[in-house]
C-alpha cells in the first residue's frame, strides 16, 4: 500500500522487500547469518519452546520446555548425563500449556506461574543439578509449639485496702524470628493468666512470666500482650523466658496474620519483581488482581494488624471490563497489561515505594496486549496488541504524564495482516534486532533503536523449514565477543520426514578483524568441518536427501546433496561449512524522480552503482532477476569487495525503476547504498 507514497519521510530510506537481509541501525543492509544444527528436539509431534535462563553474561542456558520436560542447552550443545544421554528434568507441564506459561529470574532460580499449575521454581545447584519445586507460601519459620504463662502475685494480696488491688486476665501469644530468612512466623497458642493488675508491679512485685519451647532456626523471639482487643508488641528476647513487668503493648506493631491467596488452585497467571518484592497477577478467581509479597521476602504474603509497610499488598484493577491481567513488567512504575488496556501500579507521588496504605492503579491506553510475552528495552517495552497482529512501544510521555506509544507495524502492514505473532526476543548486541515467529512459521525481524527514531521490519525464510520459537541468550563467540545469540526450533521436511531441529544462529563476524572470509556461516542447520584439507564432509545426516551449499576455504559452492549422511565437495578444503541454502533477496522501492507524474513515466536503469562491504558473490537485476549480473568479488574467488562497484543491467524499460540484490551463495554481503543513472521515456 505504500509502495509509491513518496510524499513519506521514511519512504525515502525503505526498501520494496528484505528476505534474509536486515538493516543496520548505521543504515545499509546485510545477509542475515545462517543457523548452526543443535540437535533434534525431543518429540517433533509437540513443539517444545524455548525459556531464557541468564545468570550472567557468561552462564546462560536455553531450556527447550516441552511435554512434561525440560532439556538444557548450553552454549551450543545439550548438557548431558555421565553416559552421554541428554539430561533433563521432569515437570508438570503438558505441552499444551507450556505457551501459557510467564516467568521470571532472580540468580540461580526462575519462577514460573501457569493458572492451572501452582507456583514452581526452577532452581540450579550444578551444570546438572536442577530442581524443579513447587512455591509454598507457608511461614519460613515455625511457631513455639508450646507457649506456657505463670502470675507471680507479689504482695498484692496483703493490701489491707478495701476493695484491694484488683486481677485481672492476661493473654500472652510468641512468634520466632528468623533473620536470614527476613521472615517472623505465625502466632503461637494463646497462653492465659490470671493476676493481680500489673500496673502495680513496682509498689508490689506482681507480673507474669511468658515460657515457650526453642524454635529452629529462630535468631530471637518477639512477646505480645492482648490490649483492647488487639495484640501489641511488649518486648523481644533471644531467651526462653519473659517477664513482663506491665511493658505497654505496642498497638502499632502487631503479630502477622499469614495469608496465601493461592490456595485452593486459586493459581497465579504472570510473576514478576518490583520493589524488593514478588509480584503476581491475574488468578482464575481473582483476573484483575495483583498480589505483592512483604517487602525482601518473596514467599511471604503476610499482612500485620495494624498493617506494616512492607506487608504483603493486593490490589485490584477498578475497571468496566474484567479482563485478565495477562503480563506485569517492572519499569519505572509497575505496568500491567490485560486483555483490554495497560495500566499502571504506583505509590501515587513519583517515587514514592508502593505499601499497603500507598497503592494506586490508574489506565494508561485503552489497548489490550496478546499472550506474547511483552519485551522491555531500554525504557520502552514493546508488546503485541491483543489480536495479535500489531505490535506497539510503550513508553512515559513527561508532557502527558501517562504511558503511551506507537503503531510499530503500520509501515510493513503486509508482513502482520492475517497473522499473529507467536514469540519474539530482543537481541541487543550486535545489531538491535527483535526476533518475531509469525503464525505461519516466517521469522520476522525488527531493527528496534528508539533513541535514533529507528524501526525497520524485514522477513527471513528457511529452506524447507518454518519458525516455532525463538529465545535469546547472552554467549561468547570464539573471537572472544559476548553476544546476544538467537535460538530457534525449526519445523522442517528432511527426506519426506517431518522433524523438528533446535538451530542457533551464527555470529555474523568474519574473524577478530572481520574480514576472514573462511568464518563464513551463511546456511541453515548448517555444521562445519575444520582439519586436514577433505573432498567428502560427514555428520549430516540430520540433513539426509537435501540440496545444501558449501563455503570451502571461503568460496561459495551450491547445488551439493547429503548422501547417507555425506556430501561431495566440488574441490578439498580445509574449513567447511554445509548446511541448508539461504536465498537472500532486497528490492529497492520505485525510483523517485521528482517530477510528477515520476510513477507513471517508463525508465530504464542504465548503470546501477552498488557500495559494498565485506560482500562477495552476490547478483543484481532490474527485471526481478530474469537476468542478472555479477557484482563485486565471484563467489569463488576467495575474496570481499568493500568498495563502489557499478554495472550494466539488461536493457529493461518500465515504471518502477526498481533495483535487485540476490545473494544465492552461503557467502556475506553488505550493501550500504544503491544509485543508478536512469533514462526516462514518455
Amino acid at each position: 500500500m505504500l509502495r509509491f507514497r513518496s510524499d513519506m519521510e521514511k519512504w525515502q530510506t525503505g526498501a520494496c522487500q528484505l528476505t534474509n537481509f536486515f538493516v543496520h541501525v548505521q543504515g545499509g543492509a546485510s545477509n542475515r547469518a545462517g543457523t548452526q544444527y543443535i540437535g533434534a528436539v525431543k518429540d517433533a509431534a509437540n513443539l517444545p519452546r524455548l525459556v531464557p535462563f541468564v545468570y550472567n553474561n557468561t552462564q546462560s542456558y536455553v531450556l527447550e520446555m516441552g511435554n512434561e520436560y525440560i532439556r538444557f542447552i548450553s552454549n551450543g550443545a545439550y548438557l548431558t548425563n555421565a553416559d552421554g544421554s541428554v539430561y533433563e528434568v521432569a515437570t508438570p507441564y503438558a505441552v499444551a500449556d507450556v505457551w501459557g506459561i510467564r516467568w521470571v529470574q532472580s540468580a540461580d532460580v526462575l519462577t514460573v506461574s501457569h493458572p492451572s499449575y501452582p507456583l514452581y521454581n526452577l532452581s540450579r545447584s550444578g551444570e546438572t543439578d536442577w530442581a524443579l519445586e513447587e512455591v509454598s507460601f507457608a511461614a519460613g519459620i515455625d511457631a513455639p509449639a508450646t507457649v506456657s504463662a505463670t502470675a507471680t502475685k507479689g504482695n498484692a494480696g496483703n493490701t489491707g485496702t478495701t476493695p484491694g488491688i484488683s486481677s485481672a486476665t492476661y493473654d500472652y501469644v510468641v512468634t520466632a524470628v528468623s533473620i536470614a530468612l527476613n521472615s517472623e512466623s505465625n502466632v503461637s497458642a494463646v497462653a492465659t493468666v490470671k493476676n493481680y493488675n500489673i500496673g502495680y508491679y513496682t509498689q508490689y512485685g506482681s507480673y507474669n512470666t511468658v515460657n515457650w519451647s526453642e524454635v529452629s532456626g529462630a535468631d530471637y523471639y518477639n512477646i505480645y500482650r492482648k490490649y483492647a482487643g488487639s495484640y501489641g508488641l511488649i518486648g523481644s528476647t533471644t531467651d526462653l523466658t519473659f517477664d513482663d513487668t506491665d511493658y505497654e503493648p505496642d498497638t502499632a506493631i502487631g503479630p502477622p496474620t499469614h495469608e496465601d491467596p493461592f490456595s485452593g488452585g486459586n493459581n497465579p497467571s504472570c510473576v514478576s519483581y518490583f520493589q524488593q518484592r514478588r509480584v503476581f497477577g491475574g488468578s482464575t478467581a481473582d483476573p484483575q488482581t495483583i498480589w505483592m509479597t512483604r517487602s525482601g521476602n518473596y514467599t511471604n504474603m503476610d499482612v500485620a494488624n495494624p498493617v506494616k509497610d512492607d506487608d504483603a499488598i493486593t490490589a485490584t484493577i477498578a475497571s468496566q471490563q474484567v479482563n485478565q491481567i495477562k503480563h506485569i513488567v517492572p519499569m519505572a512504575d509497575l505496568i500491567i497489561f490485560t486483555a483490554g488496556s495497560v495500566w499502571k501500579v504506583s505509590g501515587g507521588d513519583a517515587g514514592k515505594a508502593i505499601t499497603p496504605e500507598d497503592v494506586t492503579v490508574t489506565p494508561q491506553m485503552f489497548v489490550g496486549a496478546a499472550d506474547t510475552l511483552p519485551l522491555p528495552i531500554d525504557q520502552d517495552v514493546l508488546f503485541v496488541e491483543s489480536k495479535g497482529s500489531h505490535v506497539r512501544d510503550l513508553q512515559y510521555d513527561y508532557y502527558a504524564a501517562v504511558y503511551n506509544g506507537t503503531d510499530l507495524s503500520v509501515l510493513a502492514d503486509h508482513l502482520f495482516y492475517g497473522y499473529t505473532i507467536n514469540d519474539w526476543r530482543f537481541a541487543q548486541f550486535p545489531f538491535n534486532i527483535v526476533w518475531a515467529v509469525r503464525s505461519d512459521g516466517t521469522l520476522l525481524g525488527l531493527t528496534y533503536l528508539k533513541e535514533q527514531q529507528i524501526w525497520v521490519w524485514h522477513q527471513h525464510t528457511t529452506t524447507n523449514g518454518k519458525f516455532t520459537a525463538v529465545t535469546v541468550v547472552p554467549e561468547e563467540t570464539e573471537n572472544g565477543v559476548v553476544e546476544d545469540t538467537a535460538y530457534f526450533v525449526v519445523e522442517r521436511t528432511i527426506n519426506g520426514q517431518t522433524v523438528a531441529y533446535v538451530e542457533r544462529l551464527h555470529t555474523r563476524q568474519l574473524g577478530t578483524a572481520n574480514s576472514d572470509i573462511t568464518k563464513a556461516w551463511f546456511v541453515d542447520a548448517g555444521l562445519q568441518y575444520t582439519g586436514a584439507p577433505t573432498s567428502t564432509v560427514s555428520g549430516l545426516s540430520h540433513l539426509e536427501g537435501q540440496t545444501v551449499s558449501a563455503c570451502i576455504d571461503g568460496k561459495g559452492y551450491t547445488g551439493l546433496t547429503v548422501t547417507n549422511g555425506a556430501a561431495t565437495l566440488p574441490v578439498a578444503g580445509s574449513t567447511v561449512t554445509v548446511g541448508l541454502p539461504i536465498a537472500a533477496h532486497l528490492q529497492s522501492l520505485p525510483l523517485d524522480l521528482g517530477q510528477p507524474p515520476q510513477f507513471s513515466r517508463r525508465k530504464r536503469v542504465s548503470k546501477i552503482y552498488t557500495m559494498l562491504y565485506n560482500t562477495a558473490g552476490i547478483e543484481v537485476s532490474t527485471d526481478d532477476g530474469a537476468r542478472t549480473r555479477p557484482v563485486g568479488s565471484a563467489a569463488t574467488s576467495g575474496t570481499l569487495s568493500s568498495d563502489v562497484q557499478f554495472v550494466i543491467p539488461a536493457a529493461n524499460w518500465d515504471q518502477y525503476g526498481k533495483v535487485d540484490v540476490f545473494q544465492h551463495y552461503p557467502l556475506p554481503c553488505t550493501v550500504t547504498g544503491l544509485d543508478v543513472d536512469v533514462e526516462v521515456g514518455n
